[in-house]
């Protein structure tokens, strides 16, 4: 079976052909397209589909957004595209359209990720009927729950929006830091691109150091900090290791709502970069320094996802249930 799926942003558009075999789920002819350079949704498939297709028939298509998407119908955050709509589309390209939020797609890809997508965090026995946490932190912190796996419930959130939860005198001082600027302080103004820039500008601001202020001062603040932190520069490395130190806590806080005993996963594009540092204890301990819940945290299987786009996949598996047998 070949399926259309598509992961839709305001930047940019990735389009590619999922198959489904025995091995499971594989992406083919995956192609990225500028969003604003064209006007509609529908444009771009149809290029895709004229360019890179080597098939020519589809059983349907999945179409992850980065926007709400309610009864069939989107809105892309950052576009002036008209909404989108699954009915309209699916006449247009002559086949089923599932339209999904793009973070409820990452959800969705868990049921599809083979053993070599995931790198283990934390080592534990999930539980096959247990709830799934998802948090990624990119642009955003996105999060959703997922339901056991085989089924088909996806509970998105907005924790990423939740205020953030200091553990510590430091994490207090990082927090009324961002507040002094912002008025108040989300998980996502510190987990994300712009807030490893505001960990940075904290770290600065009790500690000059000249190459992490260089670093900031680029045109992606978070990717300069990351690679003066592969250089060696202990400033950067300590932003990256306090990164990472506040990831894992808000994800226990987050944990602790929900208890997601089917596992818990990191998604988004920040974390795969330091897999390495997200590997040590550093990570391990801050996500289970929740007293006096720390016997349940050390419970929680914790992995964090690899493949390159999840997105693709849970577009994939989502439009595969429009497929009759």
């Amino acid at each position: 079976m070949d399926l259309i799926v598509a992961d839709v942003g305001g930047t940019n558009t990735r389009v590619a052909r999922a198959r489904h075999s025995a091995d499971g789920w594989s992406l083919h002819e995956a192609q990225r397209y500028p969003s604003r350079e064209h006007p509609d949704l529908a444009s771009i498939l149809e290029r895709w589909h004229r360019e890179r297709a080597t098939v020519d028939t589809f059983a349907a298509a999945g179409l992850a957004v980065a926007g709400p998407v309610h009864q069939g119908q989107a809105r892309v955050t950052n576009l002036t595209w008209p909404p989108l709509e699954g009915a309209t589309l699916g006449e247009r390209l002559g086949m089923p359209v599932t339209l999904l939020n793009d973070f409820a797609a990452i959800g969705a890809s868990l049921d599809a990720l083979q053993p070599g997508d995931t790198a283990t965090l934390q080592d534990a026995t999930p539980d096959p009927d247990g709830l799934r946490l998802v948090a990624g932190a990119g642009t955003g912190l996105g999060t959703c729950l997922v339901g056991p796996p085989g089924a088909a419930t996806i509970y998105p959130g907005e924790g990423g929006h939740a205020r953030f939860s200091p553990s510590g005198p430091e994490e207090t001082a990082l927090g009324d830091f961002v507040a002094r600027e912002l008025g108040y302080c989300t998980r996502e103004h510190l987990l994300s691109g712009r807030g490893i820039a505001r960990i940075g500008h904290f770290e600065l601001d009790r500690q000059p150091d000249p190459e992490l202020e260089q670093a900031l001062a680029a045109t992606d603040p978070a990717a300069a900090i990351g690679e003066l932190a592969r250089m060696g520069n202990p400033a950067a490395r300590h932003v990256i290791e306090r990164f990472v130190r506040l990831y894992a806590g808000q994800l226990a806080d987050m944990a602790l709502t929900a208890l997601p005993t089917g596992g818990v996963y990191l998604a988004g594009g920040i974390a795969p970069r330091w897999v390495d540092t997200f590997r040590g204890p550093r990570f391990r301990s801050a996500f289970r320094n929740r007293p006096p819940m720390t016997h349940l945290l050390e419970q929680l299987p914790v992995a964090l996802i690899m493949h390159p786009e999840p997105g693709l996949l849970g577009a994939a598996v989502c439009a595969s249930r429009s497929v009759k047998p």
